[in-house]
């Protein structure tokens, strides 16, 4: 199913994540550790997650810690690039304003857009909603898509893995 077609609500399966060598700590459903998230288009056409943390993420008893709060806020919006532009991005920068902390048992949404693109990289926003639909935290990201040549030399994919992703590479931004 193409993101197009994908209806709001509908839980979006990447390419990568049958992709042994992809270990993402955000998205891969087999990292033992990881998040797990789950990518879907939300209602208002955005794209988003709905996640519920554990106690393994808490850092005061039950809240969830500020890091993983930030690997939440870095895939989504990492995760939206790759559905609206079909690229995989490094972060370069993440900022966030934290309102409310976020518990641990209770269920949040958060939701990406992309703000902007200049200079060889994408700019993002995201917030983090809990139940009630109040702001815990909102953020705005900037990613540098991926390079071939980057891709070989950190991620250390076999040929024939870096065949089956290669189109996630190499896209510019639109700039000469």
């Amino acid at each position: 199913m193409t993101v197009a077609s994908s209806p709001p609500g509908e839980e979006i399966d990447f390419p990568w994540h049958a992709e042994p060598s992809f270990n993402c700590f955000g998205c891969g459903p087999g990292n033992p550790v990881g998040l797990k998230l789950r990518m879907r288009k939300l209602p208002n056409g955005e794209f988003g997650a709905v996640t519920v943390f554990s106690p393994d993420y808490a850092s005061y008893p039950g809240i969830v810690h500020g890091g993983i709060v930030h690997v939440l806020l870095d895939e989504v919006m990492g995760d939206t690039l790759a559905l609206v532009h079909g690229m995989l991005a490094f972060s370069v920068s993440l900022s966030s304003r934290m309102l409310l902390p976020l518990r641990v048992g209770v269920p949040y949404t958060t939701a990406a857009r992309i703000a902007g693109q200049g200079n060889g990289v994408l700019h993002t926003e995201a917030e983090i909603t809990g139940p009630d639909g109040e702001a815990h935290v909102m953020a705005r990201g900037t990613f540098q898509p991926i390079r071939s040549e980057q891709a070989k030399d950190l991620m250390d994919l076999d040929e024939a893995a870096f065949g089956r992703v290669s189109h996630y590479f190499d896209h510019g931004t639109g700039e000469s």
